[in-house]
């Protein structure tokens, strides 16, 4: 019998210092990150990771048969291990986000502190109850990505859904439009996000700190997890920023303001 495929996240590593991960979001993946990097690496040791869905997308390779955000989660930690880093610390948008703190409450010990730009982690929604309707519409929407070529249709919808761009928008007609079609195969991954699996009680054991942060007039449900998990934290604190689901990049001044304080507290 093979032994099953080790898979490892693509990183670029930049600057000296503390080691600082950045987990990128389930569709452009670290490009995201590029600019933040640049500064950032004056006082750290950045690692920028690139997602498998991102990567596989872009290869236009068929993502691993078992594929999930576990896969995901281990190819991080991989990465991790392979560049030599103990300890460090993260920061994580979107579905990196939900992929980079189940890799923390799995290893505590290895974080430093962690930052969370609108985790997609519904699984905090479900310690609660069930799921609300436009929630569960939301999953079965995305059930509809992958495993097969996205198309332009299916981006638009994805934008819409993950409250990429305000609701009388056209995503066509926005100057990132050809960056993510060129990436929208990445979104192959679907409805991975919905499929993990986590603990709450794990999360009120977390004792690093934490920065949550919400962009405003993102999906209403972005924000009832950071509310979930900051209410299970036992140190953290919740910021919002403009405009929307990815508010490190819209405002990134503010952002990096905020994020290099935390840093350095």
């Amino acid at each position: 019998m093979n032994a099953p495929e080790t898979h490892v996240m693509q990183s670029d590593i930049t600057g000296k210092g503390e080691p600082l991960v950045l987990v990128p979001g389930g569709l452009t993946g670290w490009l995201s990150w590029q600019p933040h990097a640049a500064r950032l690496a004056a006082s750290y040791r950045v690692v920028r990771l690139q997602l498998l869905s991102v990567e596989y997308g872009l290869k236009g390779a068929p993502l691993p048969e078992d594929y999930s955000a576990l896969t995901e989660k281990q190819a991080l930690q991989n990465a991790l291990d392979d560049a030599g880093i103990e300890t460090a610390h993260f920061a994580a948008w979107s579905y990196g986000g939900a992929i980079t703190l189940a890799f923390a409450l799995a290893h505590p010990e290895r974080v430093r502190s962690l930052t969370l730009i609108e985790p997609p982690a519904i699984w905090a929604l479900r310690s609660r109850g069930p799921l609300s309707e436009p929630v569960q519409a939301d999953w079965q929407a995305f059930r509809s990505f992958g495993p097969n070529d996205i198309t332009e249709a299916q981006l638009v919808e994805f934008t819409r859904l993950a409250a990429m761009v305000p609701p009388a928008t056209e995503p066509r007609e926005l100057p990132q439009w050809p960056v993510w079609v060129e990436h929208r195969q990445s979104l192959r991954m679907g409805d991975a996000p919905f499929r993990l699996e986590g603990d709450i009680e794990a999360v009120r054991r977390f004792d690093r700190p934490v920065l949550l942060l919400k962009g405003r007039g993102s999906a209403t449900y972005y924000h009832e997890i950071i509310d979930v998990l900051a209410e299970a934290f036992p140190d953290s604190r919740v910021e919002t920023l403009p405009e929307g689901h990815a508010p490190h990049v819209v405002s990134m001044g503010p952002f990096m303001e905020l994020f290099q304080a935390f840093l350095s507290a």
